[in-house]
């Protein structure tokens, strides 16, 4: 296939998250070097024009998204100047796709995010990204999560994922960089229905994450909203046009898988078998230590948000502990000995949460085996 590609240069680089992407990467700051992506995958929902207009740009492309890749030639001068003031929180980076090997960007931008000190999340398919070892081990904080859903480089693989980077070259350079010191694991997002979401491939991904030197195992399901699903559904009936009627049925309007929690509990479980906790471990050690505790504290209620989201749905609850997460998280001075009626006097801080909060203090063990 033949991929148009075109430099160009944009206004801005960094996205700026309201939030901290508290239980899933940990990022506030996201910045790519490229748009569009070679590698292509099937079910990939940056398809959508929420996040890319490249089907706009190039309509007599048949899919835009991974024919057409636009290179940010002043991705580096844009990101130095917009993180120069900004507070030092996780910047999500990527992305090692073939054309990396002759700009350089990716490693580029890594190599500002060093010299500002700013701690990295990578998600990645790519063992590109072993070309810059050196630069990652300089970091003062780095993870790098590989995406990988399917434990082998089966059909279903060959299908949703046909030009991305094998499997054994993932968990192979997963090897690499856990036995380099660096933080790694596996971003197994998005597990497909009735597909890759089975026992067997599971327990695989699990074992293979702990053979491997990955330190933890993120799961997540597939969301179809607009035309991810139209196109989604091209690769389904090629894969197995029985399976059609099964996702009409376990997917509400808007394209929300309505049956995640079993899937869930399964990764838990072998998660726990193989001493692996089910999420990436927040970089703690990146903040300054007057906050860390807070940043403790706010992992558990972003923990807890997120299982309670998953196993219960989004509710009360569930915001609840969203909403305590970013309060504590966005505080300027430490909890840590605060009594209950200190942190009640914090707004939005009630009776429950000031609770949970003393216990979190009393408690000597790690935050989320409390979750």
């Amino acid at each position: 296939m033949n991929i148009v590609y075109e430099s160009y240069k944009p206004r801005s680089i960094l996205n700026t998250h309201k939030h901290v992407d508290g239980g899933w990467f940990w990022d506030k700051y996201s910045a790519f070097p490229y748009m569009g992506c070679f590698y292509g995958c099937e079910y990939c929902y940056w398809r959508d024009e929420k996040y890319n207009r490249l089907s706009r740009e190039k309509p007599e492309l048949s899919d835009a998204f991974s024919q057409y890749v636009k290179i940010k030639e002043n991705a580096v001068e844009l990101l130095k100047k917009e993180l120069k003031n900004k507070p030092k929180e996780v910047i999500y980076i990527d992305s090692y796709q073939p054309i990396e090997s002759k700009h350089r960007l990716a490693r580029k931008l890594l190599e500002a995010c060093h010299k500002l000190s700013f701690p990295v999340f990578i998600n990645e398919k790519s063992p590109l990204l072993l070309n810059d070892l050196d630069i990652l081990k300089k970091l003062d904080s780095i993870n790098v999560g590989w995406s990988i859903a399917f434990s082998s480089d089966n059909e279903a693989k060959s299908i949703f994922e046909s030009r991305s980077p094998s499997i054994e070259s993932r968990f192979s350079a997963m090897r690499e960089l856990s036995n380099a010191g660096i933080m790694t694991g596996t971003v197994a997002m998005p597990l497909l229905p009735f597909i890759c979401d089975n026992e067997d491939n599971i327990k695989e991904l699990v074992k293979k994450t702990r053979d491997n030197g990955g330190k933890y195992v993120l799961d997540a399901g597939l969301t179809l909203w607009g035309y991810c699903r139209t196109h989604y559904y091209k690769f389904l009936k090629q894969y197995d046009p029985k399976l059609i009627p099964k996702y009409d049925k376990a997917y509400d309007a808007k394209g929300n898988y309505l049956s995640y929690k079993s899937t869930y509990e399964l990764v838990k479980e072998y998660c726990n078998r193989y001493n692996l906790p089910n999420h990436i471990p927040r970089p703690i050690s990146s903040y300054p230590k007057e906050l860390q505790f807070n940043k403790l504290v706010a992992e558990h209620f972003y923990l807890k948000s997120r299982e309670v989201m998953v196993t219960e749905g989004f509710g009360y609850k569930q915001f609840a502990c969203l909403r305590a997460a970013w309060i504590i998280d966005e505080l300027n001075y430490s909890i840590k000995g605060l009594s209950k009626q200190e942190l009640m006097k914090i707004n939005g801080i009630g009776d429950k949460t000031s609770d949970e909060i003393t216990n979190l203090n009393a408690s000597r063990q790690p935050f989320h085996n409390n979750c």
